[in-house]
């Protein structure tokens, strides 16, 4: 009894949050895009699909009313699919997650809790505090965001348009590009003629200097990819950790590809090295590389499966059935522990 009970609160919190998730995107479109919102928001292949399951149901249910739309029809997946479409959707729901791979891995967690539920499987106690929090997290992160990225789009011209009387009116704006170029001799001259006019303006230049040494900064986070003499010889002298960071490496470029259907051209060569080294039988238990197995068979898989014409709704359906979201969650849980990013 306990196990129903937690299913059909399940069942109730999924619904909830399937029929906000829905209303937040579509008015979002209708705002975006006007009266044709279903043709210009929605991607070309998923309208497609949505308008087949939209006719499926019409032909069963004959009393299916006539306001019903796109979005109606559309599950979890869809919608991050039409989410992910958008930039000004997915910055309002970048907040749940820490970045957009995360947020499709959250939103296919929803849809797997959800076929569990429709398929009577049970649910866990640990799925049913995801609902909870997720719902939490909608509520807090839905309620600002509006204006948030109205004034997000509005100040954009408006910056441009300020950008040339700011730089008569107001001397800080005139160091800025002057100080990028030569901070270390032109520093001093900027500064000994801001002082003059006024002295207000002189401490201003100092913080302009400084965006120019952030400006270096953005490279270094992005990890350089290792060379296949690099992993050769990390893996001939165990060096896990060095193994581990350029499969990571190759994960992360191969799993956007994956789900979106662009696989075909996609090569897994670090595996390939990786699965035929002896550090790969040695490891493979005590490290629990089991998830890296199962990811790049599903890769393989997926790849011919693409190569003999199948269509994007159809991979991800199998990627659905053979529990992609839980090696994702898996792999992520293995990297966190071995991989230093």
């Amino acid at each position: 009894m306990a196990k129903l009970d937690t299913n059909l609160d399940a069942c109730q919190l999924s619904s909830d949050l399937l029929l906000r998730l829905r209303k937040i995107v579509r008015d979002s479109l209708r705002t975006t895009h006007g009266k044709n919102w279903e043709v210009t928001g929605i991607p070309a292949e998923l309208r497609e699909f949505l308008a087949q399951r939209q006719a499926r149901e019409a032909s069963i249910n004959w009393n299916l009313s006539d306001s019903v739309d796109a979005i109606d029809f559309a599950g979890y997946v869809n919608l991050y699919d039409i989410i992910s479409a958008a930039p000004h959707l997915l910055q309002r729901f970048l907040p749940l997650a820490p970045d957009a791979h995360m947020l499709r891995i959250r939103f296919l967690e929803l849809d797997t809790i959800l076929n569990r539920i429709a398929y009577a499987r049970p649910i866990s106690e640990a799925d049913l505090g995801f609902l909870v929090s997720f719902e939490e997290r909608l509520k807090r992160t839905t309620s600002a965001p509006p204006p948030a990225v109205e004034a997000e789009d509005a100040p954009r011209p408006f910056r441009a348009d300020r950008a040339e009387p700011a730089a008569a009116a107001n001397p800080p704006t005139a160091p800025r590009p002057t100080a990028a170029p030569q901070p270390p001799a032109a520093a001093p001259r900027p500064v000994a003629a801001v002082t003059e006019p006024e002295p207000e303006p002189a401490p201003e230049p100092g913080p302009a200097a400084e965006p120019a040494a952030p400006a270096a900064a953005p490279p270094p986070t992005a990890a350089p990819a290792l060379a296949p003499q690099e992993i050769e010889a990390a893996l001939k002298r165990g060096d896990s950790s060095t193994v581990l960071t350029a499969i990571y490496q190759e994960v992360t470029s191969i799993a956007d590809g994956l789900w979106n259907g662009s696989v075909i051209a996609m090569q897994s060569r670090t595996w390939e090295s990786v699965r035929e080294s002896q550090w790969y039988r040695n490891h493979f238990v005590k490290l629990g590389l089991k998830p890296i197995s199962d990811f790049f068979g599903l890769f393989d898989t997926a790849k011919e499966k693409m190569q003999a014409g199948t269509s994007r709704t159809d991979l991800q359906e199998f990627l659905k059935e053979h529990n992609f979201v839980q090696v994702l969650l898996a792999l992520k849980d293995l990297f966190r522990h071995h991989v230093r990013r």
